[in-house]
């Protein structure tokens, strides 16, 4: 584990690979999905698997939502 992945685990108690593993039975299930990431070279990418662009906007919405209401709490 190199110190950015040591770092993430320490900040929200989890890596990158442990937040995967732990999702990754719920995601196989899924209908669609929206993944979005930065890498080391702080280009963001969007991945997805819907075959309607309005589903992983509506999706993105929704997520936008849940996080702002986290952060209520």
């Amino acid at each position: 584990m190199d110190f950015s992945e040591a770092r993430r685990k320490k900040v929200r108690g989890m890596s990158n690979e442990e937040f995967v593993h732990s999702y990754l039975d719920e995601w196989l299930t899924s209908e669609s999905m929206v993944i979005v990431s930065i890498g080391k070279d702080q280009i963001v990418k969007t991945y997805q698997t819907s075959d309607s662009q309005l589903t992983t906007i509506g999706l993105l919405e929704l997520a936008k939502q849940q996080i702002m209401d986290s952060m209520d709490e």
